[in-house]
């Protein structure tokens, strides 16, 4: 068993963070369905050069190619809304509603219906037709400001944080929050994602940090910005980095005393021109050792010291995969299925018969061209 078993989510998502959502759905059991447009699909089969990141993030689910610009391929889709738990979608905001299935038009056929809409900016507000990529949610929310060293230019992460930790994770949990408040009351409801708004649960610290004091962040001057030597990366002997994340007193102690700096326990937190002078030290310290010794000997010594790994020596440590998002549940986990991702199409006969389309009907739809498969 798997929490989610039984449970059929409609995927309308395009590219990247939908996708990576309803993976994390299936994984934990829901059917998902994908509806695409017949014969080309979700555009993310045909990025060049990058079709192994839809097979590897579309696997185990189905695929029922479907035209949504037909009145008839629309009177189908409302039929298999009519008995699916979720529909997802991730276009611009008024895209749905004007092909006639936004959340209103949807909810009477479902009361149970759960009609999540995971989008850059929301559902409301001066920004929701606006284009954007990850690059721009970030830059948007105050994240990219944050994570980049003062004075130079924006760092942008090689990794989807809007796209991943403020959209793909918050829609799968506004989505198992709407299951359970169905449980209760037997209704479903919308959930709106914004990527952008979504960010602010990474932002929690400098938020608190901003409302309690009453002016603007200085960046690379802030507890977690590496102004500080207890939280900080060094060079190693072999042009390794190190990262130091002794915030506590009692690790900053304990890294003082192992590395023969009893000295600077006071300093952990002196201003500058001081702390520029600790960070001066350690650094010279660190530079005596390879990364892999330094971690060998204060890894085990409560001193928060790390080597900073590839990606592929990370892969390669690990016990367990990313792909269930490092939750493990011990009587329903999550299974990652190697099922190849679905053609363009390949389960529309399946589905559209289970949601009670008769075979005359199809092959009216079929020649058509509404459904394809």
């Amino acid at each position: 068993m798997r929490p989610l078993d039984g449970i059929v989510v409609l995927d309308l998502t395009r590219f990247f963070p939908g996708a990576v959502a309803t993976a994390t759905l299936a994984n934990f059991g829901a059917e998902v369905i994908k509806i695409e447009q017949p014969h080309s699909g979700d555009p993310a089969r045909n990025i060049e050069g990058a079709s192994w990141l839809f097979a590897e993030t579309n696997r185990s689910k189905k695929s029922v190619a479907l035209n949504l610009k037909d009145e008839r391929g629309k009177r189908v889709f409302c039929q298999l809304v009519s008995t699916a738990d979720v529909v997802i979608e991730s276009f611009r905001p008024s895209v749905m509603n004007r092909l006639g299935i936004g959340y209103k038009d949807l909810c009477g056929l479902n009361k149970g219906l759960i009609y999540a809409s995971l989008s850059g900016y929301g559902q409301n507000g001066r920004h929701v037709e606006m284009a954007g990529h990850d690059i721009n949610y970030i830059a948007m929310s105050g994240v990219l400001d944050l994570i980049s060293p003062a004075g130079g230019i924006p760092v942008i992460p090689e990794i989807q944080v809007a796209d991943i930790a403020g959209g793909s994770s918050h829609v799968v949990i506004g989505i198992l929050l709407a299951l359970l408040a169905r449980e209760k009351t037997g209704r479903g409801q919308r959930v709106d994602v914004s990527m952008v708004g979504a960010l602010d649960g990474l932002l929690a610290l400098p938020l608190a940090a901003l409302h309690s004091f009453k002016h603007p962040l200085k960046r690379g001057k802030e507890l977690l910005s590496g102004a500080y030597a207890c939280y900080h990366p060094y060079r190693a002997k072999d042009n390794r980095w190190i990262v130091v994340g002794a915030l506590e007193p009692k690790f900053w102690t304990n890294l003082c005393r192992q590395i023969q700096c009893e000295d600077l326990i006071a300093d952990q937190f002196s201003p500058e021109p001081r702390q520029r002078l600790v960070k001066q030290r350690l650094a010279r310290i660190f530079k005596r050792r390879t990364a892999e010794q330094w971690f060998g000997l204060l890894r085990s010594l409560d001193c928060c010291v790390t080597p900073v790994r590839t990606l592929q020596e990370a892969v390669a440590e690990r016990q367990f995969g990313t792909e269930t998002l490092g939750i493990g549940l011990a009587r329903t986990p999550g299974v990652v299925e190697r099922t190849p991702a679905p053609q363009v199409g390949q389960h529309s006969i399946q589905i559209l018969k289970r949601a009670g389309v008769t075979k005359s009907e199809l092959r009216v739809l079929q020649n058509a061209g509404v459904i394809t498969g």
